[in-house]
This record gives C-alpha cells, structure tokens and sequence, in this order.
C-alpha cells in the first residue's frame, strides 16, 4: 500500500512538473511565501492580541487566491504572447515575460508583509532594514513597467488606463 501511495504523488507531481514546465520553481515560490506569510500573519495576531477575526481570515484567504489568479494569468498571457499575439506581429514592448513579473511583484509584496509581520511579533527578531529595503525593491519593479513605450494612454488615478483624444 505504500508503494502506491508513492507511485500517485510521483505520478501526479510529474505531471505537475511537466504541465508547469519553466514555471514550476517559480510557482513554488510563490505558493511558499503566501503561506510563509499566512503563517507569521498567525503569530501576529496571535503575539498582539488581535485575535483571529473570521471576517478578516475570509477576506485574506480570497486576496490571497486573488494573487494565485493573477499569476496563472501571466502564464497565460505569457503563452497567449508567444502562441498569437507575437505571431500576427504585434510588439508588446517588453522582454520580460508577464507570469515573472507578476511572480516577482508577488514575492516581493508577501516578503514585504513577512517582515512586518515578524517585526511586530517580536521587534528583537527582525532589522526593520529589511523591510525597507523590500519596499525600494517594489518601487524598482513598477518603475521598471512604468518604462515601457508610450501607447497614447494615460494612468487614471486608479491605475487602469484610459485614451488619449488627440483631436
């Protein structure tokens, strides 16, 4: 009986492995420091006496899958670019692909609130330098998309794009 259960995980990892194909290490990754921060969230709030709030927890859990989306979306957009758009010619006016992008912003986002929440949970533990230097690291990759080649569009407020009438 053991011996199967070995046999379904080698199955089904290899099958994970083979369907993520470059972008296995990176999904790890990222599952590894949404849970590394659900897990020091937990301490948090436990070490401060907040509590653990079920309306809080429910909103967290749904950012957090809200993040996964956004990932698997990349790869998405990262083989739609290669398999349609980039084949009829269009140019996207970048060279990094979209899922390392969102991966990276991801990282950087939950390390950010890891080493706040270890901070908070015990201030001897944890340089707040690090922290600082996390959030410096954030602004370099939205400056870095900021660089791109102007399309006619402007940011609203909001962050989403609107057009330009040149009229």
């Amino acid at each position: 009986m053991h011996d199967v259960y070995k046999w379904t995980i080698s199955v089904i990892g290899g099958a994970i492995a083979a369907f993520l194909g470059q972008y296995g290490i990176i999904v790890a990754l990222v599952a590894t420091s949404v849970i590394f921060d659900v897990v020091t969230g937990l301490f948090r709030a436990k070490a401060t006496g907040e509590g653990l709030l079920s309306e809080k927890a429910h909103k967290g859990f749904w950012r957090k899958m809200s993040l996964f989306a956004a990932f698997f979306f990349g790869i998405f957009l990262d083989y739609a670019a290669t398999c349609v758009i980039l084949k009829i010619g269009i140019k996207l006016g970048y060279d990094m692909p979209f899922a390392m992008i969102i991966a990276a912003y991801i990282i950087i986002n939950e390390a950010i609130s890891i080493s706040e929440n270890l901070y908070l949970t015990n201030p001897d533990s944890f340089p707040p330098q690090i922290g600082k230097w996390l959030k410096v690291a954030k602004k370099e990759i939205e400056q870095k998309g900021n660089k791109g080649e102007s399309d006619g569009r402007t940011e609203k407020g909001d962050g989403r794009a609107e057009q330009q009438n040149h009229d």
